[in-house]
């Protein structure tokens, strides 16, 4: 019996992995799908940083033509943290409650940043729908867990669920009130790996909403759960892009896997690369704001690890991303320190080991507890981490 229990579990091991849609060709590797941003700055075209991130500087500058002050651009990033996004969610709902948070000219978000994005950008009755999903739903509503998935596709989760929930939320009246933001030179930015090219890919959510293509609702879907599958859990998201009229694929992931948060356009001189009119204002004030899903520098947590399989592989993803996460703001900082951009970061406060949430693990007990932690804290006068200090072997202090 052990034999033929050995024999199956080989032959599970050794099957062959599932036929992925065809990948692009080598010479059209780096061809984005459309809704996708060109990051070259250079670049003219409609889908590029110059001309989506440069519109809202422009119509910024325009605006505030005559004005003798600066002009104000405040900007939220949002970062991973699985069900922790109950935090963030829980700040910002309390944030707008005490009624001093600004409307924000950009936002961005990746992974659980991601889910979170679109309803913190429209805000009013949106947010409401971003604390249920924080608070009330459980990790059955979200996922599945098909194990032999894992065999022949390489994922532990099955995603059915949360796919059908992004595709009822995210309907016509949601997209047309995007469109409609957009237009006024606001701007939603996601972020998504794509694992092809280990390459971060940057969605303009705003253009995929007021574009005339019957297909914007599933493609705008389809980047918010790529932005949070992360992979051997969640099945990867496969975008379509059209070379010569045939179709290929990209396999996008997680973005978090690449940046646990993230702004484009920083270190860029825009002065030099937009043409503003002679009486436009181009004195900037901009503020960075960060609301991360996590604690700052985690160097408190123990939990005992099973000797199992998939206990240490999960064990292990969540390490590198605490690490990822620490490098990734120390980059943004520091980006932000070069051009005297003012950076204010809000994270999980260190002593908060009665209250633990593994990412994974939707618990609408736990995550309420934590939303309160983030309400209070936003509602009442919260004190902003304004310096970043990194080095790698410190004191934790």
């Amino acid at each position: 019996m052990k034999t033929i229990l050995l024999s199956l579990l080989i032959s599970f091991l050794f099957l062959g992995c599932a036929t992925r849609p065809p990948a692009l060709p080598e010479t059209h590797a780096q061809k984005l799908p459309w809704g996708a941003i060109d990051l070259d700055i250079s670049s003219d075209h409609n889908c590029s940083i110059k001309h989506s991130l440069g519109t809202v500087l422009t119509q910024k500058a325009n605006r505030y033509s005559g004005h003798n002050g600066t002009v104000p651009l405040d900007i939220l990033t949002l970062t991973g943290g699985g069900s922790r996004g109950a935090f963030g969610t829980g700040f910002l709902v309390g944030w707008r409650d005490r009624g001093d948070m600004p409307k924000f000219d950009i936002v961005t978000g990746i992974s659980t940043g991601a889910v979170m994005a679109p309803f913190i950008f429209l805000g009013g009755d949106e947010l409401k729908k971003a604390e249920y999903f924080y608070t009330k739903m459980n990790t059955e509503d979200i996922f599945e867990r098909s194990w032999l998935n894992f065999f022949g596709y390489g994922h532990i989760m099955n995603a059915k669920p949360l796919k059908k929930l992004f595709r009822e939320n995210f309907d016509k009246a949601f997209l047309d009130k995007m469109a409609l933001e957009h237009r006024k030179g606001r701007r939603l930015y996601i972020g998504t790996t794509n694992i092809d090219t280990g390459q971060l890919i940057v969605w303009d959510m705003g253009a995929i909403a007021s574009s005339n293509r019957s297909d914007k609702y599933e493609r705008f879907s389809d980047i918010i759960y790529a932005s949070t599958a992360l992979p051997v859990y969640l099945p990867p998201q496969y975008m379509e892009v059209d070379i010569e009229g045939e179709a290929y694929y990209q396999m996008h992931v997680d973005g978090g896997i690449y940046s646990q948060v993230f702004m484009i356009g920083l270190l860029v001189n825009w002065g030099e690369v937009l043409n503003f009119k002679k009486s436009a204002n181009t004195d900037f004030d901009v503020t960075l704001y960060t609301v991360a899903n996590r604690k700052y520098r985690q160097r408190d947590m123990y939990k005992p690890i099973e000797q199992a399989p998939f206990s240490i592989i999960e064990a292990y993803v969540l390490t590198e991303m605490d690490l990822l996460f620490d490098r990734s703001i120390y980059r943004l900082y520091t980006s932000c320190k070069e051009k005297d951009i003012n950076f204010k970061m809000a994270t999980i406060p260190e002593k908060m080991e009665e209250i633990v949430i593994e990412p994974t693990e939707f618990n609408p007990e736990n995550m309420i507890k934590l939303f309160n932690v983030g309400y209070n804290l936003g509602r009442h006068d919260f004190v902003w981490k304004e310096k970043v200090s990194f080095h790698e072997y410190d004191d934790n202090k």
